[in-house]
C-alpha cells in the first residue's frame, strides 16, 4: 500500500487514513448523537476497543479503511469508511458521517462521496459500490442521485444492533463511466 491510498484529495478536503492521534475525536465522535444525527446509530467505543481495532488493522486493512475527513485547512469533520462485501469482492459498501453538525449541508459529504466513489472505482477497480440509507434520510438520498446512484432495493437493514427501513443505492461501472460528475470536475 502506497501514501496514495492514505491520502485522497478534493478541492476542499483531505481523506486521510485514521491515525493514534485522532482516537480521541474518534472515540468522543462515536459516543455522541450529536455526531451521528438521525439517521445513524453510534458504535459507543471506548478507548480501548479503539485502539485495539487501530493495532489489529479493523480500520485499515485489505477489506476495509476508515478515512478521517478533514478541512484542508481546518479540523477533521468526520469520518468514511468503505468495506468490500464478503460475498462479492468486487462490490464496495460505504457510511459517511459528518460529525460536526455546522459542516453538514455545505457539500463536504457530497465532496468526500464523490472522491471516494472514484478512488473505488478507479484504484481499486470495483465493480458496484452501494450505500444503506434510512428511509427518511432524503438529503443523503438527493445526494447519491445526484452522485449516479438508483435505488436498488428498499429493505430493513442492521446498524449498529438497530434494525432501520431503507434503501439501498448503487453504482454500478458503466453507470459511474457515462457520469458527467465523475468526468468534469477541477481538482
Amino acid at each position: 500500500m502506497n501514501l496514495c491510498d492514505e491520502l485522497i484529495f478534493t478541492r476542499r478536503l483531505v481523506l486521510r487514513k485514521m491515525e493514534a492521534e485522532d482516537l480521541p475525536l474518534f472515540v468522543l465522535w462515536s459516543n455522541s448523537r450529536e455526531a451521528y444525527g438521525s439517521y445513524l446509530t453510534p458504535e459507543r467505543l471506548i478507548d480501548a476497543e479503539a485502539l485495539e481495532g487501530l493495532k489489529s488493522g479493523l480500520f485499515w486493512n485489505g477489506s476495509g479503511r476508515t478515512y478521517m475527513i478533514v478541512l484542508r485547512q481546518g479540523p477533521p469533520i468526520g469520518t468514511i469508511h468503505f468495506w468490500l462485501r464478503p460475498e462479492k469482492q468486487r462490490t464496495a459498501v460505504f457510511s459517511l458521517k459528518i460529525a460536526l453538525p455546522e459542516y453538514r449541508n455545505g457539500g463536504y459529504g457530497t465532496e468526500a462521496q464523490k472522491f471516494l466513489i472514484m478512488y473505488l472505482f478507479e484504484r481499486m477497480e470495483i465493480q458496484n459500490v452501494e450505500v444503506y440509507t434510512d428511509i427518511d434520510n432524503h438529503v443523503q438520498q438527493r445526494c447519491l442521485q445526484k452522485l449516479g446512484f438508483d435505488i436498488a432495493d428498499t429493505l430493513a437493514y442492521e446498524d449498529q444492533k438497530v434494525i432501520r427501513a431503507g434503501h439501498l443505492f448503487r453504482l454500478d461501472m458503466p453507470g459511474f463511466k457515462r457520469h458527467p460528475t465523475y468526468r468534469y470536475h477541477y481538482e
